[in-house]
């Protein structure tokens, strides 16, 4: 179950996406914050952490996987729990976020049931 008042920020392009997962969030217990590219949850981040962060990987600025580089090489964000949640579902892509140091890579395909399991168990 959803750890009470846990944030976790959705990071996506795509509207439609974020109010998904939004829905699928919130409705799981969890805060929802949004941001619609890189560079805004690089800023939003900053400014107030949050406890998990979700990343789409094609992003108009900056890719999930640079994002995610970003927060890791950082003292102060890379305790930040990062799952790269994409439609893509190749080894490459999921190499890929690992190497960007990703805490989980689930594919859309994979399903919304497993994206919450993985957030409650970072959070754990």
């Amino acid at each position: 179950m959803a750890q009470s008042g846990a944030v976790v920020m959705v990071v996506d392009d795509d509207s439609t996406n974020r109010e998904l997962m939004q829905t699928v969030l919130t409705k799981s217990g969890y805060r929802v914050v949004e941001a619609s590219s890189g560079a805004q949850a690089l800023r939003a981040i900053a400014a107030a952490p949050p406890d998990v962060l979700l990343l789409d990987v094609r992003m108009g600025d900056m890719s999930g996987y640079e994002v995610c580089a970003q927060l890791k090489g950082n003292p102060a964000t890379s305790a930040i729990p990062v799952i790269i949640f994409t439609a893509f579902e190749d080894e490459s892509e999921r190499a890929n976020a690992l190497k960007a140091g990703a805490d989980a890579f689930i594919s859309r395909m994979e399903g919304w049931q497993m994206m919450v399991a993985k957030i409650a168990e970072l959070l754990s």
